[in-house]
């Protein structure tokens, strides 16, 4: 088995834990390859790696491995995050849980196909794992937000923005704007209005095959802003249309250990911690 090593430099403890992985890696008989130490995260994470690799191990925490994990679905690669941040939500080992990495080798391990969105805007394609927000960016302004599918006006709000998450992304920012929890195994687009000025706007739930087209207005002309998982910010003008849709790829997480969704869910956002990292 051919495994990328991919840390975030920036995080102290991922950096220190590279030459531990690797160690245990091929104490287990895999062939290992490093990604560059000469380059920083994110750009150590290159497409030849991803390529060459059967699976992708991540340390960092959530942030880091969402990033590693959209890069790695396009190429259809799996990834197993080893959790050297804070809250380690979507990790699948923690530092001191190493020798478990045997399972990756020997093939006991439980992958995860996880939804993307596909957002699309002046022609351009990016890819959420957890959502794209649209939203009134540095103006002071609440935005006017118009939602259509297939050319029709379904949703109208008055609001801070609009997020669209994944059902991954469902326990994100959808969830601090008041969005239920949805289990990450299904396919379908979360829509979460984020403090809107109304007595009735609630998130609504699409069907894998909806494709939605939003936009939002600033009401005194200011540009809106996109921003897809933290990683991309597009200032945008008033009015641009934003279609959001699940797209074909999907992203895959290794565990290497029984967990279950709920109970995940409970020891890590019951207790809050401090906020994770943004790669």
């Amino acid at each position: 088995m051919r495994i990328a090593v991919i840390a975030n430099q920036k995080m102290k403890k991922a950096a220190a834990g590279v030459s531990q992985v690797e160690q245990f890696l091929r104490g287990f008989g895999a062939q290992v390859c490093c990604a560059s130490v000469e380059r920083p995260f994110p750009d150590n994470v290159t497409e030849q790696l991803l390529r060459d690799c059967d699976v992708a191990v991540v340390l960092g925490g959530d942030g880091t491995i969402m990033h590693v994990a959209k890069r790695a679905a396009l190429f259809d690669k799996p990834v197993l995050g080893i959790n050297c941040g804070r809250l380690g939500f979507m990790a699948g080992l923690e530092m001191g849980e190493l020798p478990m990495l045997s399972r990756l080798i020997d093939g006991s391990y439980v992958s995860e196909k996880r939804m993307m969105l596909a957002v699309e805007v002046n022609g351009t394609r990016y890819y959420a794992l957890n959502e794209a927000v649209l939203s009134r960016g540095a103006s002071p302004r609440i935005v006017d937000i118009v939602v259509r599918t297939v050319g029709d006006s379904v949703l109208r709000y008055q609001a801070d923005g609009v997020i669209a998450a994944t059902p991954t992304g469902s326990t994100a920012y959808a969830l601090s704007a008041g969005g239920p929890v949805v289990d990450p195994m299904m396919r379908c687009t979360l829509l979460t209005p984020i403090c809107p000025h109304s007595l009735y706007s609630r998130t609504y739930l699409f069907g894998d095959a909806s494709r939605l087209v939003l936009s939002a207005e600033s009401p005194d002309g200011a540009p809106v802003q996109l921003d897809i998982d933290s990683e991309q910010t597009l200032s945008l003008p008033g009015g641009t249309p934003v279609t959001v849709y699940p797209a074909a790829e999907q992203a895959t997480l290794i565990t290497c250990k029984p967990r279950a969704f709920y109970a995940v869910l409970e020891n890590k956002l019951a207790f809050p911690k401090e906020t994770e990292e943004v790669v």
